[in-house]
This record gives structure tokens, sequence and C-alpha cells, in this order.
């Protein structure tokens, strides 16, 4: 009789679903941050500006076309202004004016190349792009003022670097840096701190 022997593996241990997936906290990369978003400096004022010129150019081409359908009468455009140039001698004062207009006409060109986006959003300390606009500080800032004993009213307007409270109050002169104290605590998810400045209004400074 010949005998069998089986060898037996010894047993993985079962993972958790937490273990595989690399867990909610330890195991995963944090996420990228988005960029932030920026408005669109001075494209549209210099778009506005050629789009102005062309429509202009355009109005004088069809006028002229028109013109020499025998459509309308009169002078075309384009020709008149011809002919009002037409023998105008050379003058000193056609150089500066012409440097200057070249170097408006590069100052556009490299504010719309190069110049720098407006920004109007406000990162938030987070492993995510999570941004706020300044009217959310503003209103974070007015909550966090009347929360403040002593406090009867209080608005706030905010941009991206500094926060101002105003506030009406019972006439304590603690008030206003207790205000100042909880409004700086409110704030300070944001990546970059504004300044808080707080002033008092009406009869009760």
């Amino acid at each position: 009789m010949s005998g069998t022997t089986q060898q037996t593996r010894p047993q993985q241990p079962r993972q958790q679903p937490s273990q595989q997936q690399g867990g909610a906290g330890g195991g995963r990369e944090p996420m990228r941050a988005a960029p932030e978003r920026t408005g669109s400096g001075a494209v549209p004022v210099v778009g506005v500006l050629l789009a102005l010129c062309l429509l202009a150019l355009a109005v004088a081409l069809v006028q002229h076309a028109l013109v020499a359908l025998g459509v309308i009468g009169g002078p075309a455009w384009p020709q008149v202004l011809v002919e009002g140039v037409r023998g105008t001698a050379p003058a000193t004062w056609m150089v500066p004016v012409g440097v200057v207009l070249a170097l408006v006409g590069l100052w556009l060109a490299l504010r719309v190349a190069l110049g720098r986006r407006t920004r109007s959003e406000i990162r938030l300390r987070s492993r995510t792009a999570v941004s706020v606009e300044p009217r959310d500080l503003a209103r974070l800032a007015s909550s966090a003022a009347r929360d403040v004993d002593g406090v009867l009213g209080a608005r706030s307007s905010a941009d991206r670097r500094k926060v101002v409270v105003r506030v009406q109050t019972t006439g304590e002169g603690s008030v206003p840096g207790a205000v100042q104290q909880a409004v700086a605590e409110r704030l300070r998810a944001v990546e970059r701190q504004p300044s808080v400045k707080v002033r008092v209004e009406g009869g009760d400074r």
C-alpha cells in the first residue's frame, strides 16, 4: 500500500478592504491641487479696440463698394481719406508721434501677452483645490463679529489681502480687539492670511 502525502500551503491573512485600496487616509497620495482660476486681464480691452477698428474698416469698405456699384451717391470714404493725405509734406512732428504710437502698440501687445491675470479667489488650506471669493470672506468676518459680546451689528468688505469689519458696539473699549481676534480665528483656514481691520461706526465709538 502506497501512502500519499498532501502538502498544505499556509493561508495568507485576508486583507481588509481598506488595506487593499490604500485606506481612507494614509495609503493614497493626496490629490494634486488644481491651478487657481484667473481673470482675463487686459485681453477684453484690447480685443474690443481691435474689434472696433475692424468694424470701422468694414463699414468704410462696404460704403466704397456701394459707391462703386452706383447704389448710393457721394464720394467714397477711403478715397476721401487718400485725397486728404495726398500731397502732405513730411514734418518734424511726425517722427515723435510715430514713435509714441509704435510704443503704445508695443505696450498693448506685451500687456496682453505677458501681463498678469487678475485673481479674485482665495485659496484655503486643503489638499485639494478649494477656494472662496472675497465676498465669502466678508460674510465669514461679519458672522464672526456678530458673535462677539458687545457687538450690535457688523458689516464687512474684503479683497485678497485685507478684510475691513465695521461694527456698532455698546461702547466697551475691548470690543474691537475681541472682534479682530474672532475674525482672525474664523479665517485661519485661508492659505494666505489677510490683514483684519476693525472700525467702530456710529455714536457708540
